[in-house]
Formats: structure tokens, C-alpha cells, sequence
């Protein structure tokens, strides 16, 4: 996507990142909504209670990677013509954006998603799966947010 897409191609980028991001988000409240009901201050869960715990962590996963690699990359290729941004970098993009609160909150989330994507054994897996939990409710802000910005930026004139 560089200076040579015309801008009707952009747009059509754009709306098919926003339709992930809400399929992507509506999962993740599913999960989350199903994981709202166990007692996460436990060092033992049931099988069914896992399930349900490593579907959110997944997501959660899943829709941290499609703002930071899609969206995030799609903006600062549209604003500002740079394909080979860092990630930190678009992730301070944003944040001047005010698409994410904080950069810390967002580094914290990829940390959090990292740990998902590596994370090999149970231990420490009660406190990974309380932080997720708890930031899963940001990770619904930037995705609305993101959502918002590309609608406002790329989408106005449809």
C-alpha cells in the first residue's frame, strides 16, 4: 500500500479491517462474558472452566495482533506513506492519535499476548489469565476507538 493506491483501495481496506476487528471484538466479549462467571482467584480449574479461559486468552490474542498489525500499520501507511514502522513506533503512533489511553497500557496488552502465544506451561497461568481478564475491557476501548478512527479518517467521504 504505498503512494501509487488509489484511494478507493484504501477504503476497501478499510472496511474490511473494520468488519474484522467487530467480528474479532464480538468473540472476545462472548469469552469474556463466559469467563466474567468463574472465580479466576484459583490455582485449579475445571476442564470446562479452561476451555473457556483459553478461548478469551486466545482472542484477547488474536485481537491485540489484528489493531497492532493491521490497523495500526494500515493508519500509519495511510498518514503517513511509512511501511516499515516498529512496532513501538505505531504503537506511539496511536497513542498520539488518542486511539489507545496510554502506550504502557498497549506495550502491556502485547506483553500479556506474547505470554498467550509462548506461554508453554500452566505456571504462572492463574495471574496471566486475571490480567488478561482485567484488560481485556481496555483492549474493547482501543478496538471501538480504532474502529472510530478509521471510519472518521478513511470512510467520511463513502
Amino acid at each position: 500500500m504505498g503512494k501509487k493506491i488509489n484511494f478507493n483501495k484504501y477504503q476497501s481496506y478499510a472496511k474490511d479491517i473494520i468488519e474484522m476487528l467487530e467480528r474479532s471484538v464480538e468473540h472476545l466479549r462472548f469469552s469474556y462474558n463466559r469467563v466474567a462467571n468463574i472465580n479466576l482467584d484459583k490455582s485449579i480449574f475445571t476442564d470446562e472452566e479452561l476451555e473457556k479461559i483459553e478461548s478469551l486468552c486466545s482472542r484477547f490474542a488474536r485481537t491485540s495482533d489484528m489493531l497492532l498489525q493491521k490497523a495500526f500499520r494500515f493508519i500509519d501507511i495511510l498518514e503517513l506513506e511509512a511501511i516499515d514502522i516498529s512496532v513501538i513506533d505505531r504503537i506511539h503512533n496511536a497513542e498520539k492519535r488518542r486511539i489507545i489511553p496510554n502506550a504502557e497500557d498497549f506495550k502491556y496488552i502485547r506483553e500479556l499476548r506474547n505470554d498467550v502465544a509462548h506461554n508453554y506451561t500452566l505456571s504462572h497461568s492463574e495471574e496471566l489469565f486475571k490480567e488478561i481478564f482485567n484488560y481485556t475491557e481496555i483492549l474493547f476501548t482501543i478496538t471501538e476507538r480504532t474502529i472510530k478512527y478509521i471510519e472518521t479518517k478513511v470512510l467520511k467521504g463513502k
